[in-house]
Order: structure tokens, then C-alpha cells, then sequence
């Protein structure tokens, strides 16, 4: 078997394969007896019936036909062996299997021309020397009082109002139902009865929260509304609506005091006093601002290293992560008491699946460009860090995750953390000035600022479809006490 290799565009290796004669006549010669061996042709045991009557029982063509395939299979396979190729999938033919079966003589030889997706070879711009600018995020102490509010929120009483009508910030018991203006048609998931909507903008699509401010306890109000137009839903995006709302029922918040018997509470017994629990809190939010800080800065790195590598991205590891990342966001849709059927639908999917394959190139993009850092410098995950690391998780992860998962998913971590550090200490990092450090002398002049670095929060963060809101939405917990 003679085979040439050939490099085509978007990473694909061209085989154009020969097969000599006697090979051809073999595969040929070993799928008639097989044939021969299983056909079931009346008037004959199994196996016992001549040769032409069972190429006439089966079709000649027919026949011909799936030698061709075996002789392809078997022929790609061992062409791949032969050259050292490892391919990210099976080749496809790049012509026709008809044109070839045309071709296609058993004792003769045979050509055809193939395609695989191999590796994309990438090829790095400047990664040392940079300039990285990033935002920094400093730590605020109003966060800790935030939270707190935040847990007192979540303990609170719902108490009756009365006396006055509603407003914002109350909780309202309504039964409602929404139509459609242009032809009065029921709005699919549009209604409900004694329904506890807390009156915050955001929950309902614009206006909706906002007639409702000062409605009295069994009176009805219609409001006439406008979906957005990148609302999820399709059919309902720009649409005109009429919503009929009664309010059965008004509640307001009670909240708890902020003592030491609130914070033993909230903490279930981690913490004795309030003190502790600020404490904890405050510290919480320095490292949280801290990685965000370090998350700035490494999306960064990675934008500045990726705007100057070239790569042609195969269409397998596209198609793959494209899936990938669908089937996150369906999980994402599920945690959020979201149908992922009412997002992923036929008329959406073009625009969805042009969006995750936006996102798709750009993940790849940055997994390969850092992968090919760490090759060239010889950067490795240390491997007692992996041990310790893979060791501190063990009691958080899943049972069902296995330990060759779990060390692999650790070992690219640190990995990855090694050689955005290592990009780090090879580049020069500046805070982008803050926007009051901005100042003009002169009147007529304006600030001299380079365009800030493009950054993306996360390689690994899937981010969420927009529109995606429902008319019903759910309505978020507070996070609970982590110590």
C-alpha cells in the first residue's frame, strides 16, 4: 500500500491512499465467502450453496460494494498506522464512495483520496516581554454588611400589611394571566394563581413589578407590556402584551436582629458571636477580591498571548466543544429551574449554536496557546502538589468521580496556574488607572490612555445565553455561610 500524505486547511491531513491488486482481490475473495458461509438461500444448508448463486441471491454490486467499504476501513486504518498520524477522528473520503465503487475492479488496484482532523499545529506570537493591563478589584468593606443583609434576608418572617397599598420590596400573592395583544391568545407559561412575587425590579419582564406599586389588596390592574426583543422565547421576542393582575394578598419582610444568637444561626454553630462571623466574612471577601484581581489579570495574559498565535482550529475539537458546551448550559438552565427545551428550540438553535461557536474557538484558542507555552518552556504540574491537592478534595467531589479523573482534572489546574504565573514574571503588569485618577490639565485635551487589553473572565467559565429569562422566573437564594 502506497500512501501520500497532504496538508489541507482547518488542520486536516489529505491520505491519498493505493491499494495494489492483490489486496483487493483478497478483501474481495474473503467477504464472498462469508457471504457464502451465513447466506440462507432455500434448498441449501448454510454454507452449502455455490458461489454464483449466492453473488446473484446477494447482488454482484451489492457485494462489490461492501468489499470496497471493508477494503477503505481496513486500508485508512493501517495508512494512519503506517504514517504515524494521530488523528482526532475517523477519515472521511473526499470524494464520493460511488465514484470510487465506479473505479472499483477486485484484482485491481484502487485509489482514493481521504481526510483527517489531526492536532492543529500552533504557532506562537509574543508571549514575553509583554505589557499586561488589567482592572483591579479591591477589596470593600461594604460587602460584609451586604452579606449579612444578605443572611437577613434569607431568615426573614413574611408579616401581613396593612393599612397602606403596596411597595417595592413587599411580597405580593397575585393571580395573573397574560395574553397576547395582537391576538389575544394565552401566553404559554404567562399565568398563574397566588402566585408570591417580591416586588424588586428584574423579576418579571420590565413594567411588570412596577404596576404593581401601590395596587390595594383585591384590586385588579391590567398592564399593557413589551417582551424584549432578545427575549428566549421566540414567538414572544418584541411581542405586545396584556397582563391582568389581582393582588389577593400583601406581605412585608420582617428582619432578624443582628446578635450573636443570629449569627450562631446562620453559621449553624461555626461561629459563637457576631464579631466571629465579620470576621470570617471580611476575610472571605479579601480573597475573594484578591482572585478576582488574579482572574483580571490572567484573562489578560492569556488575550495578549492569544492575539498573536496562529492556528487552524479542526472541525472536530470545534464540533466537540460546541456540544460540550450546550450540554453545560442545559445543566446551567436545569440548576436555574429552567426548561432547557424552552431555550434550545428550532428556531433558536441557529443563533445558539452560532453563539457556542464563538465561544467555542475562543476556549480553544486559549487551551492551545497555553498548552503550546508549557511545551516550548517545559513547564509540568508538580507532582506532589497534584498528591496534596488531589487529597484536599477527595471529601468535596463526588463519589462517583474516579481518582484518574479527579488527578487529571487537578494536574491541569496547577498546570495551568504554573504557566499563567510563569507568563506573569516574564511580562510587565500595570493596574489600568481607575477613573478618578484620570485627570485632564488641559481643557481641550483628553486623557492619554492605550485601549485596555481585552479580557475574559474564565478558560473554563460557560458563560449563559442572554434572554434567557423566563416570564415566571425563580426567584435566587442567598448564598449560605461557607467556614
Amino acid at each position: 500500500m502506497k500512501v501520500t500524505q497532504e496538508k489541507l486547511p482547518r488542520s486536516q491531513m489529505g491520505l491519498n491512499v493505493e491499494v495494489e491488486g492483490d489486496q483487493s482481490q483478497k478483501t474481495y475473495e474473503k467477504l464472498v465467502r462469508d457471504y457464502m458461509r451465513t447466506a440462507r438461500i432455500p434448498g441449501f444448508r448454510p454454507g452449502k450453496a455455490p458461489r454464483q448463486l449466492v453473488l446473484q441471491f446477494y447482488g454482484k454490486e451489492r457485494v462489490k460494494a461492501a468489499a470496497l467499504g471493508e477494503l477503505i476501513e481496513t486500508s485508512l486504518k493501517d495508512a494512519i498506522a503506517q504514517e504515524a498520524i494521530t488523528p482526532l477522528a475517523e477519515p472521511q473520503l473526499r470524494e464520493s464512495f460511488d465514484e470510487v465503487l465506479g473505479r472499483f475492479q477486485p484484482g485491481q488496484p484502487i485509489s482514493f483520496k481521504a481526510a483527517v482532523d489531526i492536532q492543529p499545529e500552533v504557532t506562537l506570537g509574543a508571549y514575553t516581554g509583554l505589557t499586561i493591563k488589567h482592572d483591579d478589584v479591591p477589596y470593600d468593606p461594604a460587602t460584609v454588611d451586604e452579606q449579612l443583609t444578605k443572611y437577613q434576608q434569607q431568615r426573614a418572617n413574611l408579616v401581613p400589611v396593612e393599612g397602606r397599598p403596596a411597595e417595592s420590596g413587599d411580597t405580593a400573592v397575585i393571580n395573573f394571566a397574560g395574553t397576547k395583544k395582537a391576538d389575544g391568545e394565552p401566553i404559554l407559561g404567562g399565568s398563574a394563581e397566588d402566585f408570591s412575587l417580591e416586588l424588586l425590579p428584574g423579576k418579571f419582564i420590565a413594567g411588570f413589578v412596577e404596576g404593581l406599586i401601590g395596587i390595594e389588596i383585591g384590586e385588579t390592574r391590567i398592564l399593557d407590556l413589551t417582551f424584549p426583543e432578545d427575549y428566549a422565547q421566540a414567538e414572544l421576542a418584541g411581542q405586545e402584551a396584556t397582563f391582568e393582575i389581582t393582588l389577593n394578598d400583601l406581605k412585608t419582610k420582617q428582619l432578624p436582629e443582628l446578635d450573636d444568637e443570629f449569627a450562631q444561626e446562620i453559621s449553624d454553630g461555626d461561629f459563637e458571636t457576631l464579631d466571629g462571623l465579620k470576621e470570617f466574612l471580611e476575610k472571605q471577601a479579601r480573597t475573594e477580591a484578591e482572585d478576582k484581581t488574579r482572574a483580571n489579570r490572567d484573562a489578560a495574559i492569556v488575550a495578549a498571548v492569544v492575539a498573536g498565535i496562529t492556528v487552524e482550529l479542526p472541525e472536530t475539537l470545534v464540533s466537540r466543544e460546541v456540544q460540550f458546551l450546550a450540554e453545560q448550559t442545559a445543566r446551567n438552565l436545569q440548576q436555574q429551574g429552567i426548561d432547557p427545551n424552552q431555550i434550545f428550540t428550532e428556531s433558536n438553535m441557529p443563533r445558539l449554536r452560532e453563539s457556542l461557536r464563538t465561544d467555542a474557538e475562543s476556549r480553544l484558542k486559549r487551551t492551545l496557546a497555553l498548552a503550546q507555552v508549557a511545551r516550548v518552556e517545559n513547564l509540568v504540574a508538580d507532582e506532589a502538589g497534584v498528591v496534596d491537592r488531589v487529597a484536599e478534595l477527595q471529601s468535596e467531589v463526588d463519589e462517583n468521580i474516579s481518582q484518574s479523573a479527579l488527578t487529571n482534572y487537578v494536574r491541569e489546574e496547577l498546570l495551568t496556574e504554573k504557566i499563567l504565573d510563569w507568563l506573569a514574571e516574564q511580562s510587565t503588569i500595570e493596574l489600568n488607572p481607575k477613573e478618578a485618577d484620570l485627570v485632564v490639565t488641559d481643557e481641550n485635551a483628553s486623557p492619554a490612555l492605550e485601549p485596555p487589553v481585552l479580557q475574559d473572565e474564565s478558560v473554563a467559565q460557560v458563560p449563559e445565553p442572554e434572554g434567557t429569562d423566563p416570564v415566571v422566573p425563580d426567584e435566587s437564594d442567598a448564598e449560605p455561610v461557607q467556614s
